[in-house]
């Protein structure tokens, strides 16, 4: 972690109860330890929240796409993805400033985590029932609306609420349950493709239940932040990073990992299909079989290196492993054949996403610049995993599309994917402000 000998001109650390100054923005780190059943039910509600992310990214939007265009499904999917992840990209930043200056007696997080779950129920019901393509874009404009304003209420939770000494640990937490989240779409989408309503609604229903037990058990602490205009919110989604420059490189580190990740995410029910020739079914059965396997792999990942990262107060040097990892694991997926090297690739992926999962949530939360704005910069730092829906299907087509008329091209798509994640290791590589 930052040291005043590793930075002289630098603030000393804060005290408990005080308030220092770095630059012109106070900044409030959070003192109180988080007890079990705070951690026990954040879990639970990144759980939720994470299935009605990797549901629709793993199976249900992209077999839902290819009912409506079978041959054309990899470009359609692209552009449904796409303009999901603009929306987002509007959306996200707007839920996470505006939630932060929220006056409510419910609080200024609760009206955004349900209300961002209703819209999004409406949506989904749209996705399901479209008749052809624009609907279904329309529809998942809607979603994309609503689970924007619902991660703008939880993302901000690590930084505001969670002390720097147990962050990897909640790190680890977030890991695993974004892993089980994802084990879980498999199952799921498998399972519920005779209903096309209740493939779509069960990841949202799951989480307002969630979310409703987490608005009752767990206080809001107040926050003094004035009030914005819209046009000020979305200056406030634009910083220097030259003004910070570690919060800028995480940013990227995270942008570049996740592009990779979602070349395997984004495509790989059709990479079944296309090169080891499963039935969509098929394809959803043996995800769900790897993935049930994987999570053990995953967890030992997040767990040991979030706990490690906390004890030793080292992060870097997980990302720069996990760097690694990813990228021979897509590399490997770049000339699979059979499941068995599928498998395979996928253990080596599945490991890296769970260590860096865990890890680099707890690095940005470290290098956030103002803490009593997390909101604001845990939305910037979130946007990083947002761009990558919309940068790689459309960057994921065209690798797709280059020397192959089927547009069937996956060893060009996972070597792009692999040199890439090996990107996030250069930038991380070059921050100073943790170790």
């Amino acid at each position: 972690m930052t040291t005043n000998e590793d930075h002289p001109s630098a603030a000393p650390p804060p005290v408990a109860g005080v308030t220092t100054t770095v630059g012109p923005a106070p900044v409030i780190e959070p003192q109180e330890r988080v007890g079990r059943g705070f951690l026990t039910l954040f879990g639970f509600l990144n759980f939720g929240l994470y299935l009605t992310v990797m549901m629709p990214a793993l199976f249900s939007l992209p077999y839902r796409v290819q009912t409506l265009d079978p041959d054309g499904k990899a470009l359609s999917l692209g552009i449904v993805a796409t303009v999901g992840a603009v929306v987002s990209l509007v959306a996200g930043p707007a839920a996470g400033v505006l939630s932060d200056r929220t006056r409510s007696r419910w609080g200024r997080r609760r009206p955004w985590l349900l209300g961002g779950i209703v819209v999004a129920i409406v949506g989904s019901i749209m996705v399901a029932l479209a008749p052809n393509l624009i609907l279904l874009v329309l529809g998942w404009v809607v979603v994309c609306m609503g689970g924007a304003g619902a991660a703008a209420a939880i993302t901000p939770i690590v930084a505001e609420r969670v002390p720097e000494q147990q962050r990897g640990t909640v790190g680890a937490i977030v890991g695993v349950a974004t892993q089980l989240a994802g084990v879980l779409g498999y199952t799921l989408g498998g399972m519920l493709t005779g209903s096309l309503v209740v493939l779509f609604l069960v990841p949202w229903a799951l989480l307002a239940v969630l979310a409703i037990v987490w608005s009752v058990a767990i206080k809001e602490h107040p926050v003094a932040i004035p009030h914005t205009t819209l046009v000020q919110t979305f200056r406030l989604m634009v910083f220097n990073p030259r003004k910070h420059p570690d919060f800028g490189l995480v940013w990227l580190g995270k942008l570049f990992m996740q592009i990779a990740l979602a070349f395997l995410t984004t495509y790989q029910l059709y990479f079944l299909g296309d090169r080891l020739g499963f039935t969509p079914e098929e394809a959803g059965q043996r995800l769900a079989l790897v993935g049930g396997i994987g999570i053990l792999v995953t967890m030992t990942f997040a767990v040991v290196s979030g706990m490690l990262s906390d004890r030793f107060r080292r992060r870097k040097v997980f990302i720069l492993t996990s760097t690694v990892l990813a990228a021979i694991g897509l590399a490997l997926m770049g000339f699979t054949d059979g499941f068995g090297l599928f498998f395979a690739a996928v253990m080596f992926i599945l490991g890296a996403a769970g260590m860096f999962g865990s890890v680099d949530v707890a690095m940005a939360s470290d290098l956030v610049p103002e803490r009593e704005q997390a909101g604001r910069w845990m939305t910037i730092y979130n946007l990083a995993a947002t761009l990558p829906s919309a940068i790689a299907p459309l960057l994921g087509s065209a690798l797709l599309v280059l020397g192959s008329a089927s547009g069937t091209n996956y060893t060009a798509l996972f070597l792009t994917g692999a040199a890439i994640a090996l990107g996030t290791g250069v930038v991380t590589f070059f921050i100073r402000g943790v170790r």
